[in-house]
C-alpha cells in the first residue's frame, strides 16, 4: 500500500506539473485548510485560480496546498489512511479541475481562430483576439496593438437606405398633365352650361341672406380676384423654396384636379339662375359645336379665369365657388408647409382668404351656398389626403381601411406610396445653385 500511494503520488505530481515536486508524505491535519494552485497547460493564457489569491513564484508547491477545488478529508486512521486515500483524492481533484479549467477558459476567452469551438492551435496570448469567420460581425474585433487588452472596434459605415421623400419627379409631371385635362374639363362644362343658364329677365335671383342684408357692390369683385393673385402666387414662392418642392407640386396638382373634377360636375348638373343683375354675361349663340366649345375654352384659358383679365364672360359657373376654392388652397398650403414659428404669415394668408370670400360675397358673384360648399369640400380633401399620406397603415387595402374604397384611391398610392411619412416644414431651400449666400437651410420647426 505504501509503494502503491507513493507511485500514485508521483505520477499525480507529474500529471499536475508541480513547480517544485511532491512532498514525500502527507502527515499534517492542517492540509483540510490548504489550498490547491495549478499551473494550467495552457500557460499563455494564465494561472487560473478558482479560490484565494495566486501563490507567489517563489513559493513552493505541493501536495500542501491542493485544495483548489477538493479540500482534503482529515485522516481518520492515521497517516496510512491518509497515504491510501491520496491518490483517489489526487486523481478525482485532477479531473475536476481539468474540466474546470477548460470551461472557464472558454467563458473566459473569445472563440479561437479556426474550430469554432476553439480545438485549433492555441496562440500565444499577445496576438491578440479573433472572431469566428462564420460572425455576420467579422471584421468589427480586429487585433489589439494597445496594451493591458484595450479592443479596438471599428465601426463600419451605416447601410444606405432609401430616401424618406424621394422627388420623383415624373410623378410630378404625371400630376400636371392630370391638372391640365382637370382644369379643359372644368372649361368645358362651364363653356356648355352657359347655353343652359336661365335668362336673367325671366328668372332672377335666388334669395340669400347675405344679399338682402348687404346689398350687391360690384368693385367687390375685383379686390376679390386681386387677393386671389396675391394668395395663389405666394403659394406657388413657397412650394419652390421647399427642401421637398415636387412632393408639394404634384399634390397641389392632385388636390386641384380632385376639386376641378367635382366643380365640373356640380355645375353641370344643377344649373343656377344669375346671382347678379349687373355682372356681365355674354350673349348664347345657341350652339354647342365642337369649334364654338373649343373657342370659349380657349378665351377662359388665356385669361386665367379671371374677371379682370376680360375673358372671364360665361355665367353659370355657381355650385360650388371657384375663387373660394383658390384661396382657402392657398392658405392651407402656406400654413401646412412653412414653419410654425411664422405663425403671424398664417393668420395673414387667413385673412386674405376671409376677405377674399367676404369681398367675392359683397359683389353677388357667387351665392352663398357656393362660398360654403367650396369651403367644405376644399378643406375635406385637403385634410383626407394629407392624413392618408402622413400614414402608412392607411396605404393599404383592408377592411378596417374605409378610406381605400375612394375612386381615387389607387392614384393616390401611386403618387405618395413611396412617402415615409409627413414631410417637414423645411423651408425656405434656396433651389438653385446660385448665389451661394441664399443656400442656408432652415431647421425642421
Amino acid at each position: 500500500m505504501g509503494e502503491d500511494s507513493t507511485n500514485n503520488d508521483k505520477n499525480d505530481c507529474e500529471e499536475f506539473e508541480m513547480i517544485d515536486g511532491c512532498p514525500d508524505h502527507l502527515d499534517d491535519d492542517n492540509n483540510n485548510n490548504n489550498r490547491m494552485v495549478l499551473e494550467p497547460k495552457f500557460a499563455d493564457y494564465g494561472s487560473i485560480q478558482s479560490i484565494g489569491e495566486a501563490v507567489p513564484d517563489s513559493a513552493p508547491i505541493g501536495r500542501d496546498s491542493l485544495s483548489t477545488v477538493l479540500p482534503l478529508p482529515p485522516a481518520k486512521g492515521g497517516n496510512d489512511s491518509l497515504e491510501d486515500t491520496s491518490g483517489t483524492i489526487a486523481v478525482a481533484a485532477h479531473n475536476t479541475i481539468v474540466n474546470m479549467t477548460q470551461v472557464d477558459l472558454y467563458q473566459r476567452q473569445p472563440l479561437l481562430q479556426g474550430d469554432k469551438w476553439g480545438h485549433a492551435s492555441h496562440p500565444p496570448a499577445s496576438d491578440g483576439y479573433y472572431i469566428d469567420d462564420d460572425d455576420d460581425d467579422q471584421n468589427i474585433l480586429r487585433k489589439s496593438q494597445e496594451p493591458n487588452g484595450i479592443i479596438k472596434i471599428n465601426i463600419p459605415p451605416p447601410v444606405r437606405e432609401e430616401p424618406k421623400f424621394p422627388q420623383e419627379r415624373w410623378k410630378m409631371l404625371v400630376a400636371l398633365v392630370i391638372f391640365f385635362f382637370s382644369s379643359l374639363l372644368v372649361l368645358i362644362s362651364l363653356a356648355t352650361v352657359h347655353e343652359r343658364v336661365p335668362d336673367r329677365k325671366t328668372y332672377g335671383p335666388l334669395p340669400d341672406i347675405f344679399y338682402d342684408i348687404l346689398g350687391a357692390h360690384d368693385w367687390g369683385l375685383t379686390v376679390s380676384e386681386y387677393l386671389i393673385i396675391v394668395a395663389f402666387n405666394s403659394m406657388i414662392v413657397v412650394i419652390i423654396l421647399h427642401k421637398h418642392r415636387f412632393i408639394l407640386a404634384r399634390r397641389l396638382f392632385l388636390i386641384m384636379s380632385l376639386l376641378y373634377m367635382y366643380r365640373a360636375l356640380t355645375m353641370f348638373v344643377t344649373v343656377l339662375p344669375i346671382s347678379s343683375t349687373t355682372y356681365y354675361c355674354s350673349p348664347k349663340n345657341n350652339n354647342t359645336s365642337t369649334l364654338e366649345m373649343a373657342k370659349r375654352v380657349l378665351d377662359m384659358l388665356s385669361g386665367m379665369g379671371l374677371s379682370i383679365n376680360g375673358k372671364q364672360t360665361y355665367c353659370g359657373d355657381f355650385i360650388y365657388s371657384g375663387h373660394t376654392l383658390t384661396l382657402v388652397i392657398s392658405y392651407l398650403f402656406i400654413a401646412e408647409y412653412t414653419p410654425k414659428k411664422l405663425y403671424p404669415v398664417h393668420w395673414l394668408y387667413w385673412l386674405i382668404a376671409v376677405v377674399g370670400v367676404f369681398m367675392l360675397q359683397l359683389s353677388r358673384s357667387h351665392y352663398t351656398i357656393d362660398v360654403i360648399l367650396a369651403y367644405y369640400v376644399t378643406t375635406r380633401i385637403f385634410w383626407i389626403f394629407h392624413t392618408m399620406a402622413n400614414n402608412v397603415t392607411l396605404k393599404q387595402h383592408s377592411e378596417k381601411n374605409l378610406l381605400a374604397r375612394m375612386w381615387w384611391f389607387n392614384c393616390f398610392l401611386y403618387f405618395e406610396g413611396n412617402v415615409g411619412g409627413q414631410v417637414p416644414r423645411q423651408w425656405p431651400d434656396w433651389p438653385f445653385p446660385w448665389p451661394r449666400r441664399f443656400q442656408t437651410k432652415s431647421r425642421d420647426s
